[in-house]
């Protein structure tokens, strides 16, 4: 590779940490990244905690960064909110409620359904509440479409699944906000205050961050920890620019 990058997006779950267990060598290349000035956003699809309560938990892991190095769907599908006010919004989030500070849920007329991962607290009733509001004229907001995701109990379906039934019965389609749409990407770059060209995606999900990155040009890595699994690499039209064994592979690239 003949191009210098000069910063990274990096995804989160199953890049940085498996749910609550940081993956082998992941503490010391962000602590490298820090120690060489090396700019960079985890940009994540999560959308079950806040950037806050991700910052903490990176913390915890020894990884020291603000919650300015996150750049998460929910604070992505806060600002599209913001932008585009209307008269109520109906937010089937938990934690990451925090990012739509003064548009908490509200009363009737309701304009805008927002989507997340709201895992146990999911119940039939919320699910209709929705559907009713998205028949009366609502918009659906999908801070993402991930189908599945890996816990400490092993996968799990993720709010792609729920959005998706919204859609049917509500014969609507969603905006999507988070991964791998190409606005998501491009807000992020903004993030960071750097051009597509010098910026490089590491990533463990060959639909949202490989085919997200290359929707917008960027260069993209593949880890095979997380959510890997070879036979998606081998069936995916879908080819990454590099394939690492994780990211602590991220110290002995040559872009860098």
């Amino acid at each position: 590779m003949k191009k210098k990058i000069k910063g990274l997006l990096i995804d989160l779950d199953g890049v940085i940490y498996n749910d609550s267990t940081p993956i082998r060598g992941s503490v010391k290349t962000v602590q490298w990244l820090i120690n060489q000035s090396i700019p960079f956003r985890f940009i994540t699809n999560t959308t079950m905690k806040s950037r806050s309560t991700l910052q903490l938990k990176l913390n915890a892991m020894g990884i020291s960064v603000s919650k300015e190095h996150i750049f998460s769907a929910a604070y992505a599908a806060a600002k599209f909110v913001k932008q585009n006010k209307g008269n109520g919004h109906l937010l089937m989030l938990e934690d990451a409620k925090t990012e739509f500070a003064g548009l908490a849920d509200s009363t009737q007329p309701i304009d805008y359904v927002v989507v997340g991962d709201i895992g146990n607290m999911l119940s039939f009733d919320k699910l209709n509440d929705a559907f009713v509001h998205l028949i009366n004229g609502a918009q659906l907001i999908a801070m993402q479409k991930n189908r599945f995701w890996l816990s400490d109990q092993g996968y799990k379906i993720d709010a792609g699944a729920f959005v998706a039934l919204l859609e049917f019965a509500a014969n609507k389609e969603a905006i999507l906000i988070g991964k791998p749409q190409k606005r998501f990407f491009q807000m992020a770059l903004q993030d960071l205050q750097l051009d597509i060209n010098e910026v490089a995606m590491i990533g463990d999900d060959i639909e949202s961050d490989i085919g997200g990155a290359k929707q917008v040009g960027l260069f993209n890595c593949l880890v095979k920890t997380g959510k890997f699994r070879e036979h998606d690499l081998i069936q995916s039209a879908l080819q990454p620019d590099m394939v690492l064994n994780s990211i602590a592979d991220l110290r002995e690239c040559d872009f860098l």
